[in-house]
């Protein structure tokens, strides 16, 4: 709309030079305001025209072009208005593409489709084998079975939804340790070497805890939708097993890939029972294990499945209301409690950089050394007093 605006008015600026009368012709008896001043410089400078001659203008712009040439002769900003225009008709051309809704359902119907393929991929017959993560290592296999940490290392992997073996764990863990003792020995002494061993080997378990918070956080908010879903189904006259298979195609992941897996599972001639206790053993979370319990007492006693599952999602709604309501009154006690934990460093290190003679008393003395320590202990004992306060557990 705006570059047909734009050419409007440049054929109607052409028109109008064509509809004038040329300037070119005329005397000095019919010449314009601005013509008779030049005349009259002209005639006042040495060499210049003689009185009652008329300036020859050269010969008169002919055809469109010349008209175009004549009316763009005085706009300087041209150059300003086609770029205007063209970053215009760019972002609209930008906007119109991306807010195209037809190509958004496409990319959501391809996703959708890839993501199915994946599931059948992924959950074959062999890959819902026990494969143990330290297969042809019969040596490193018993040695870590002795102090109990491949069982507890393996659950870690899959709750965190990290498809890796345990013995790349287990290599991933003495890199970073073996990297923290030498980062730490080389600045430090035999001091710093074991601070960058404990740190070493603690950052890869954290990062796997991360992993799985994060995973068991979304797990948690998808569940009442995927049992609601799953009821639905049952209403429906859809078998359990059927429904387990609804929600593993219908929802994302991570909720999608468990129940299908469970599902896959049953499917391939496992009990339900045990199907159902291998995903809470998966997906450590307490609402699943109400949900697993229900459906095997239901299995056992009979009932209304339906109604059961609804309930277990209102129950789980609940939860999450009860739960933001604490968080939003306790708002200001775990502020409270960040402002207390982080004023003494902060002082500390202001001070140091203030007066750092005065500061440094409280390591260089033995009364100063002393007086850090004790309250850097009731610092910590501060510190897990307001966490216990603020964080309730429903």
């Amino acid at each position: 709309m705006a570059l047909a605006l734009m050419v409007a008015w440049l054929m109607g600026a052409a028109g109008a030079v064509a509809a004038t009368p040329t300037e070119a012709g005329l005397g000095v008896g019919s010449a314009p305001a601005g013509g008779l001043q030049l005349a009259q410089a002209a005639v006042d400078t040495p060499g210049g025209l003689a009185e009652g001659e008329a300036a020859d203008p050269g010969p008169e712009p002919t055809g469109l072009s010349g008209r175009f040439r004549q009316v763009f002769q005085g706009m300087p900003n041209l150059l300003i208005v086609c770029t205007f225009l063209f970053f215009l008709c760019l972002v609209e051309g930008l906007i119109l593409f991306l807010s195209d809704s037809e190509r958004r359902h496409k990319r959501l119907l391809q996703k959708r489709l890839k993501y199915l393929d994946r599931l059948e991929k992924r959950f074959t017959q062999e890959s819902l084998l026990k494969v143990n993560g330290l297969q042809g290592q019969f040596w490193l296999r018993r040695l870590v079975k002795q102090v109990r940490l491949l069982d507890s290392l393996q659950r870690l992997l899959q709750q965190a939804d990290v498809s890796w073996p345990v013995g790349a764990m287990l290599a991933v863990f003495a890199l970073s340790g073996v990297l923290g003792l030498s980062l730490g020995f080389y600045q430090r002494g035999p001091l710093g070497a074991g601070l960058g061993l404990g740190l070493g080997l603690f950052l890869p378990y954290k990062v796997l805890t991360f992993l799985r918070q994060r995973r068991l956080k979304k797990f948690e908010k998808q569940l009442p939708e995927a049992l609601d879903l799953l009821a639905r189904g049952l209403k429906a006259g859809h078998a359990f097993a059927s429904g387990l298979q609804m929600v593993g195609e219908e929802m994302e992941n991570p909720i999608g890939l468990e129940f299908f897996k469970t599902f896959k599972e049953y499917n391939h001639g496992m009990d339900m029972n045990s199907a159902l206790l291998g995903m809470c053993s998966r997906v450590n979370l307490k609402e699943l294990r109400f949900f697993t319990t229900a459906v095997m007492i239901q299995r056992e006693t009979g009932g209304n499945l339906t109604e059961i599952l609804e309930k277990i999602a209102s129950l789980i709604r609940e939860r999450f209301k009860l739960r933001n309501q604490i968080n939003a009154l306790t708002a200001e006690g775990r502020l409270s409690g960040w402002i207390l934990i982080l004023l003494p460093p902060v002082i500390f290190s202001v001070m140091l950089k203030i007066n750092p003679d005065y500061t440094l008393m409280l390591v260089n003395h033995d009364t100063g050394r002393m007086m850090a320590l004790t309250a850097m202990f009731f610092q910590f004992l501060g510190m897990v007093t307001i966490r216990r306060i603020v964080n309730i557990k429903i």
